[in-house]
């Protein structure tokens, strides 16, 4: 074989390098001359044809590919030869459902290169592509509830025929339209700010309010969206769909509407029940209170109460109790009853309440709240304290009263024995002194017992029509000289005020007493007033009976007494004037008498604001009697024989002395059982002189008895003290002890 030119040589090797390239690269080539003769055919393409590149070189295209001729590939071919290149696919005729995306480029000497790039899997992919969006299409346009997908700058690439329908626009318009122009006005800034902070998070979430329809009328939708992710993993939008919750959505307006009403009504009927309500929650704050709350404990507002603590409306004690006892109580069986406390209203005062609790819990059942109602126990407390302190007062009285009566016995002999040797004269000038001062320091005794007996209200009493503005007139200089001129005293009544039912002279001892108590705290002077007033009592007023009083007053601006103080100022013998200073029976005794008069005493004190007190007297139904009616009665010397009947033998000695001194022969007897026994046996009697309390029959009695033996008789009956019910007003009666001047007034007062 003779040997090639160099240049032919070396072109000839150019070519197998060439073809040595293109068949190892994966993609078909040829490449066509000018004449559209093959020229070069790669492995590939080989086997995309079916033809070996043999069979294929020098052939013109159109003879190897007559398939070619007249279709737009061959215009494809005809125009890369003409200088464009140009690009697509075709399908192999030797391999069906082989496809290869063809590049045709003009060479620069003439002709074209042809590149054979297989697209079969990408061809069928993008088929399996549009066949998957097909089925969306048809599955989603055959949905009920509009379905949307869009890209991350939220437009919107596909909407389905529910979307359409809604809206009433077409498909194109749809997917350009604009949601947030149909949302209701009051949720528009709701959803766009839930839904720029949902979609940020890149998780699934949902959305709910108010859209017009495309016939105008509004709906609820609840919408769910979750985020669409590319294959590469990258965020590339978002999927939704809606639902129309408008029936469910109204039902729930509808049951939280109702439900708000509810609470309303709860609210009104919590707030305004007559109970005192309040609830704390777990830290003891005020949540809630209920007027009446309010109104009990002095407030007006609840923004001055809620969210203080509990422990500023209780007294020191109280809190104490809370938290010692009833708060770990509460926590451990969520309930207490009637556990008494004391609050604090707003006035300062204290207040004492019975407190039911119970504990609130939610659905999870977490401690949320208590709830506690309360009652008002300070009436009845005061009530039950009021009644200890006049069951203590009636039996102090008792008490007195029994021991002013035994003194009474005591007293009788040794007054009317020392007055017995002061009107005969007895001794020397020594011994009379001795005698009158033992006497005085006996009237002393005497008055004591007489304001023990008024507190014990056993101090036998007269009561008489009296002028109210006349006794207090006819005092007032008594009073004045008594209290000293540092005080200045003011006296005021009106002259046409009614009479009043008292014991003028039980009365003025009483004024005395506290003009005294008002003097003593005023030691640096003061005013002293002493007024007489017109007054009406109610029903309710659980001291006095309902009708027209007097009220006799007595007030000073002296330094006044403090609650505790007050709370004692009527028990017999307490005193704050010191020891030696006084009996501690000034109030006493004016209480007594009022009561004793069916009246009443009132006492109003403070520290540093002087006290009050107030006499209260039943108007009389008669006018006063005039002065003179009952003066004191000389004594006329009497004879005959006086029947005494004592069973105290010292008291009958001494009583027995001034009957005989009086000119009366004395026969004596121990008891009443005696003395009807001497008078049945016809033992004289012209004067019947009886003790009234004695064992077996009574000095009453006694003067029922003669009455019936001794027609005409006259009967004194003398006694330490004489209960009401048990004399009767016609019967003459001398209070013991007395003098003989007394005993010879009283007899002879009704002996003529």
């Amino acid at each position: 074989m003779a040997a090639l030119p160099d240049n032919e040589h070396a072109a000839s090797l150019a070519d197998d390098r060439l073809a040595q390239v293109l068949d190892s690269i994966a993609d078909g080539y040829c490449m066509v001359g000018p004449d559209w003769r093959i020229l070069i055919v790669n492995r590939a393409a080989e086997a995309f044809f079916g033809r070996s590149r043999e069979t294929l070189n020098g052939l013109n295209l159109w003879d190897a590919f007559p398939a070619i001729g007249g279709t737009a590939f061959e215009k494809n071919f005809r125009r890369a030869a003409a200088g464009e290149t140009t690009r697509f696919e075709i399908e192999s005729t030797v391999h069906p459902g082989r496809h290869v995306e063809v590049n045709a480029a003009p060479l620069s000497g003439g002709g074209i290169a042809i590149a054979f790039h297989e697209i079969t899997e990408r061809i069928r992919y993008e088929r399996a592509l549009r066949e998957s969006e097909q089925r969306f299409r048809l599955i989603a346009d055959s949905a009920p509830v509009p379905m949307w997908v869009t890209s991350l700058d939220r437009k919107r690439w596909f909407v389905n025929r529910a979307y359409v329908e809604f809206l009433g626009v077409s498909y194109e318009e749809a997917v350009e339209f604009d949601w947030r122009s149909i949302i209701h006005p009051e949720d528009l800034p709701r959803i766009f700010k839930e839904q720029v902070e949902k979609e940020a998070s890149l998780q699934p979430f949902h959305l709910e309010a108010r859209y017009r329809r495309g016939d105008g009328s509004w709906c609820w939708l609840r919408s769910y969206s979750q985020p669409r992710w590319g294959p590469d993993g990258e965020h590339i939008g978002f999927i939704g769909v809606a639902f129309d919750i408008t029936i469910a959505k109204e039902a729930e307006l509808e049951l939280q509407r109702l439900v708000a009403l509810r609470t309303a009504e709860l609210e009104a009927l919590y707030n305004r029940t007559p109970t005192i309500l309040h609830s704390a929650g777990p830290d003891q704050r005020l949540i809630s209170v209920s007027d009446r709350w309010l109104e009990f404990m002095g407030y007006e507002d609840r923004s001055e109460v809620l969210g203080r603590e509990l422990s500023e409306f209780m007294t020191p004690e109280s809190i104490a109790k809370l938290s010692a006892e009833a708060w770990p109580q509460l926590l451990a069986s969520g309930a207490y009853d009637d556990v008494e406390y004391q609050v604090l209203t707003k006035s300062g005062e204290v207040a004492d309440v019975l407190a039911s609790v119970r504990t609130w819990h939610d659905d999870q059942g977490r401690f949320v709240r208590t709830m506690a109602a309360l009652i008002d126990v300070t009436a009845t407390k005061r009530t039950e304290e009021a009644l200890r302190q006049a069951q203590k007062v009636e039996a102090m009285g008792q008490l007195t009263g029994g021991v002013a009566h035994d003194f009474n016995n005591l007293l009788s002999p040794i007054i009317g024995g020392l007055d017995l040797l002061q009107r005969r004269g007895v001794g020397d000038e020594r011994d009379r002194r001795t005698i009158a001062s033992a006497l005085q320091a006996a009237e002393r005794a005497k008055t004591l017992v007489q304001r023990l007996l008024a507190f014990a209200r056993r101090q036998p009493l007269q009561p008489t029509a009296v002028d109210p503005a006349k006794l207090i007139g006819g005092m007032a200089e008594l009073i004045a000289s008594t209290v000293g001129p540092r005080i200045r005293v003011v006296v005021e009544a009106a002259d046409d005020l009614p009479t009043c039912l008292a014991d003028p002279n039980q009365v003025e001892m009483a004024l005395l007493n506290l003009s005294v108590n008002a003097r003593d705290a005023m030691p640096d002077g003061g005013v002293l007033s002493i007024l007489a007033h017109d007054a009406m009592a109610s029903e309710g007023e659980g001291d006095l009976a309902p009708g027209r009083y007097i009220r006799l007053t007595v007030a000073d601006t002296g330094v006044g007494m403090d609650e505790a103080t007050l709370a004692r100022a009527i028990e017999p013998f307490f005193s704050t004037k010191g020891i030696g200073r006084g009996t501690g029976l000034g109030l006493s005794m004016v209480h007594g008498l009022a009561a004793q008069l069916n009246g009443a005493l009132r006492l109003r004190s403070a520290p540093g604001e002087g006290t009050e007190v107030q006499l209260w007297l039943p108007c009389a139904e008669t006018p006063a009697q005039r002065s003179g009616d009952h003066g004191p009665t000389e004594a006329v010397e009497a004879q005959g024989v006086a029947l005494l009947v004592d069973d105290e033998e010292l008291v009958r000695m001494s009583t027995a002395e001034m009957l005989a001194d009086m000119g009366f022969q004395v026969v004596e007897h121990a008891s009443a059982d005696a003395a009807v026994a001497y008078l049945m046996n016809g033992g004289p009697a012209d004067l019947i002189v009886t003790d009234h309390l004695m064992p077996g029959m009574t000095g009453v009695e006694l003067a029922h008895a003669a009455r019936q033996l001794r027609p005409g008789t006259p009967t004194l009956i003398v006694s330490g003290y004489a209960e009401a019910s048990g004399l009767d007003a016609d019967i003459p009666r001398l209070t013991k002890p007395f003098r003989h001047a007394d005993l010879a007034a009283a007899i002879g007062g009704i002996l003529r």
